[in-house]
């Protein structure tokens, strides 16, 4: 094999070890286990730098960057291949988004029923934010 070869089947290797941590990104989202994404983001971090040498190597190696026409299928795989990676990252993304304004929902739902609780009445009858509890009046 040559080392041009040896280089395009590396980042076919880790466009699909990206690709594959992606999909388990998008069920952890689906299943709201935010707390191993961080685990899952460093890896991707990981994949991201090897593509980027990898892309440096390969541009090293093409003379005149041009690429052998036996080497196209490589090429067009790759390039399907991280399309396929920008489009589940884009998806996730949005995933990543929605669960957050979800959560900030949820949040608010949750501090306004905390803060109904504080309400009092004024002679009118209206709502108005009470005291902080200091009178532990309990009816």
């Amino acid at each position: 094999m040559s080392p041009l070869l040896d280089l395009l089947q590396q980042q076919e290797d880790t466009l699909n070890q990206m690709l594959a941590l992606l999909e388990e990104e998008f069920n952890l989202l689906k299943q709201r286990k935010a707390l191993a994404l961080p685990e899952l983001t460093e890896k991707k971090q990981q994949l991201l730098a090897t593509l980027a040498q990898n892309d440096q190597a390969i541009a090293s190696t093409l003379p005149d960057h041009q690429l052998q026409p036996e080497l196209e299928p490589f090429r067009q795989r790759i390039l399907t291949n991280l399309q396929s990676c920008q489009e589940r990252n884009e998806v996730n993304g949005k995933l990543i988004e929605l669960n957050l304004l979800s959560n900030r929902k949820l949040a608010a739902e949750l501090c306004q029923l905390r803060d109904k609780n504080k309400l009092t009445y004024d002679n009118r009858g209206n709502t108005q934010p009470g005291k902080n509890g200091s009178l532990n009046i309990k009816a």
